[in-house]
């Protein structure tokens, strides 16, 4: 006997969702308990049922001792690569949703930054309420800047159900004294408070190339920035802060950035930065090289690309 498929798909709703045994679903439809066992491979043959199992992240044991032996990493998570760089992606993003947000359970101030990265694991958190949680903004933003870099900070809020700081200001100042007399304003005391008692902080890496292809930052500030910087001793950028091969940040672009200063990211105790981009293993090295992140999460993949670079002495 052959079933249609509205049949088929009938039968595997009453088997799969309404939770109905084999044998109240024969007498539902008058066929034989034979026929129901046929029909429900013969649906998932056809593509009517779609199994899909959620397993948990498998991760790389050895890779992760090792690097936290050797850049000094209080936890990293490397997780081993599956089958396309989509499902890599979507793997790290969710798994690194999972551990920052069992983190944010015993935080008050979560300091976030921008980024297609940073907006896939704020979509990812499961929505919960927390009125003791408070998502800060900690540098200001280019405000010529395409979408992926707006502030997060409200979004995260309504996700998990916090309130936000923003900063309304701009990421660079041509103009140094300006820096200093924005600090000086009553808005962002308050916020200075809140960079002074931070408990995590959350960031994705940004590249040379990234800050070029926003053509506002290219054509108004690059040359301001990166005067007497070559750019090929750029590894990277965090926080608004480039740095080198070997985490030494330029010092010459630290007063034009409005935010959050060098100590008081280093006083916070959990700096979380996600990878999971294969191109940005050389910004990652030099971002493990500085001594500023505490917490990674990343592949194998790009974990072993970074110990590469760090053998051939890249530079």
């Amino acid at each position: 006997m052959q079933l249609s498929n509205d049949q088929l798909a009938n039968i595997a709703h009453d088997y799969y969702i309404s939770k109905l045994n084999i044998a109240e679903i024969s007498a539902k439809y008058s066929l034989s308990r034979y026929l129901i066992d046929k029909a429900l491979g013969d649906a998932e043959k056809t593509g009517i049922v779609q199994i899909t199992i959620k397993e948990g992240a498998k991760r790389n044991t050895g890779l992760e001792k090792l690097f936290r032996q050797q850049f000094g990493l209080k936890e990293a998570f490397i997780l081993k690569k599956l089958e396309t760089k989509n499902q890599d992606s979507e793997k790290i993003v969710s798994f690194a949703a999972e551990q920052i947000q069992s983190y944010m359970q015993s935080s008050k101030n979560v300091g976030i930054t921008w980024g297609t990265t940073m907006l896939d694991i704020i979509n990812s958190f499961t929505e919960v309420k927390n009125d003791d949680l408070t998502f800060v903004q900690l540098v200001g933003y280019p405000l010529q800047g395409n979408g992926r870099k707006n502030p997060l900070e409200s979004v995260a809020a309504a996700q998990c159900g916090g309130h936000f700081r923003a900063l309304p200001a701009p990421l660079y100042s041509s103009n140094p004294d300006l820096v200093q007399l924005i600090k000086k304003e009553p808005f962002y005391e308050r916020l200075d408070d809140l960079y002074n008692h931070m408990d995590l902080l959350v960031a994705s890496l940004g590249t040379l190339q990234a800050f070029e292809e926003e053509s506002f930052l290219h054509q108004k500030y690059e040359s301001l920035l990166f005067k007497n910087i070559r750019h090929s001793n750029i590894s990277g950028m965090i926080f608004g802060r480039p740095y080198d091969h070997e985490g030494h940040f330029f010092s010459s672009i630290t007063d034009k950035i409005i935010g959050i200063s060098d100590q008081q990211i280093i006083k916070t105790p959990v700096r979380f930065v996600v990878v999971n981009d294969r191109f940005k293993s050389e910004a990652l090295l030099g971002a493990l090289n500085s001594g500023i992140i505490t917490h990674l999460v990343t592949n194998e993949s790009i974990a072993e690309r970074v110990l590469q670079l760090q053998e051939e002495g890249f530079n």
